[in-house]
């Protein structure tokens, strides 16, 4: 008979292989319970967070309900719930759903299974109320006796910096002690184990909002979305402005202001320092100054006030510049028309030149409606007189002189008008009163002024002499041989009984 040896395993041996297999599974399932508390530590890390900044963001709309305790239920511009007592106001996440600032399907429970308080309070003083808050769990990390701190830490660093924790029923804080709030000041610290999150001003977080007080400053640009900022005081930039259009009361800038398009002041403009323009300035009012007003061109300059005299009526016109002294030309293209009109008197302290325009409109004549007058010699190619008198006439002024309507001239004298000096003849002519022979006229030459034997109105006719031109003779024959009828006498008789008569000059002479 045969006999077969069969081998197997020995009760060592699978007392031995299941053990080993128990340690590995039960360290398998330690390192899953561990990466499954670590996924759960995150998550509550990051719904705290989530909760955390979401109660920022009602602080900074809500500020105004916030700073004056006001309670809100139900509300459509507030919606609420907020609670509010002497100290400060209670709000739940309800609260936050209903101000869109949570989604609608956030139930408020963790995954840890605890529900959050949040308590804001009020410090500080009007109109700088400060709002702070805590949000807390409700339910302490533990198993059985034993607090999970090391959870506890791990949701602290998926919160962030504003997270903390109590270890006590008194007191939370955060990481390393950076910040701690007490049972005192929040009623929600009661036990160990709790995650908490500090809100409000004197967060860390609630720096990416505006801060009521100014006290916290932006770290990055702040985009509007396209809406506005109302009831703003100042506005200080250091750096650009841009914007389409400025209105305001007043502005003020530290540095240069480019407009690339038109400026348009409604009301007074003030500028501490010069204005310089690369174009021409339009004005349609007055351009009013407590100095002076200067114009250049080149190494020209006309400059209106500015002082220099010790009248305080005088306006200084100062022009200065080019090859000379510089004179002002106005509008030198377009000589005929007016180009200074002065209301009131002048006075020229110097040479008055005037000339004839290039276009030949206007001759540099003088037109006054009044008197001219004169200290010196006023010289001229001719006088004219407009004024029309009458010889004998009274005048005003001794020294006058007119013309009468013949054109003569005349002076007053005395008062009266006369046509030159009374010893200066101003016509002659050849006159007999007497009988003249037949064909001889009484008047034989006439005056030249007036076409007769007369003489003008204002001057007085004077025999100067008796011309040797006979007007008439007529002669008596007596004795023989002799004739009659104007003949001479013969040898036969003298003729002593001729009749003879002459042609007297007279003058014209100015009347006395």
């Amino acid at each position: 008979m045969k006999i077969t040896n069969q081998k197997g395993f020995s009760l060592l041996e699978i007392t031995l292989v299941l053990g080993v297999g128990t340690a590995m599974a039960f360290i398998k399932f330690q390192d899953m319970k561990s990466d499954q508390e670590n996924i759960i530590a995150n998550t509550v890390g990051a719904q705290m967070k989530q909760m955390g900044e979401a109660v920022n963001r009602y602080i900074s709309i809500r500020y105004d309900k916030l700073s004056t305790l006001t309670s809100s239920s139900s509300q459509s511009s507030d919606p609420g719930p907020r609670t509010c007592s002497a100290n400060g106001c209670e709000i739940t996440y309800q609260t936050l759903v209903n101000e869109g600032l949570l989604p609608v399907s956030y139930t408020g429970i963790n995954a840890q299974k605890s529900s959050y308080k949040i308590m804001l309070k009020r410090d500080g003083g009007s109109p700088n109320y400060v709002i702070n808050g805590l949000v807390i769990t409700t339910l302490p990390w533990s198993e059985g006796n034993r607090v999970r701190y090391d959870l506890l830490g791990r949701a602290m660093q998926a919160a962030g910096i504003d997270s903390g924790m109590t270890q006590s029923a008194t007191v939370a804080s955060g990481t390393a002690g950076q910040w701690t709030e007490n049972q005192n000041s929040y009623s929600g610290i009661n036990a160990a184990g709790l995650l908490a999150y500090r809100v409000g001003y004197d967060s860390s977080m609630y720096s990416v909002y505006l801060r009521r007080d100014g006290t916290l400053p932006m770290t990055g640009d702040l985009n509007m979305g396209g809406q506005s900022i109302n009831n703003a005081k100042d506005i200080t930039a250091s750096g650009d402005v841009n914007a389409t259009s400025f209105n305001g009361s007043y502005g003020r800038f530290a540095k240069n202001v480019n407009v690339s398009e038109d400026l348009n002041v409604i009301g007074f403009s003030t500028f501490g320092k010069n204005v310089s323009m690369n174009s021409q300035l339009t004005v349609k009012n007055g351009i009013n100054s407590e100095n002076y007003i200067s114009a250049k061109t080149q190494s020209s300059k006309l400059q209106i006030g500015g002082g220099g005299t010790s009248d305080p009526n005088m306006i200084l016109l100062n022009v200065s510049g080019g090859a000379g002294d510089g004179y002002l030309s106005l509008n030198g293209n377009n000589n005929s028309s007016v180009k200074l009109d002065i209301w009131g008197s002048q006075r020229v302290r110097g040479d008055l030149t005037l000339l004839g325009s290039n276009d030949g409109k206007t001759t540099g004549a003088i037109s006054a409606s009044g008197n001219i007058a004169s200290s010196g010699i006023v010289s001229g190619q001719y006088l004219q007189p407009v004024s029309i008198s009458v010889a004998g006439s009274i005048c005003s002024s001794n020294g006058l002189i007119s013309k009468d309507s013949n054109g003569k001239v005349l002076s007053c004298v005395n008062g009266k008008w006369k046509a030159g000096d009374s010893d200066v003849a101003v016509g002659l002519y050849l006159y007999t009163s007497g009988q003249v022979n037949q064909g001889r006229p009484n008047c034989l030459y006439s005056n030249s002024s007036t076409g007769v034997c007369s003489c003008p109105t204002g001057t007085e006719s004077v025999g100067i002499a008796q011309s040797t031109i006979l007007s008439y003779m007529r002669c008596s024959s007596s004795g023989s041989g002799g004739g009659s009828g104007g003949g001479g006498g013969g040898e036969g008789g003298r003729d002593d009984r001729c009749t003879t008569n002459y042609y007297s000059i007279y003058a014209c002479m100015s009347s006395h």
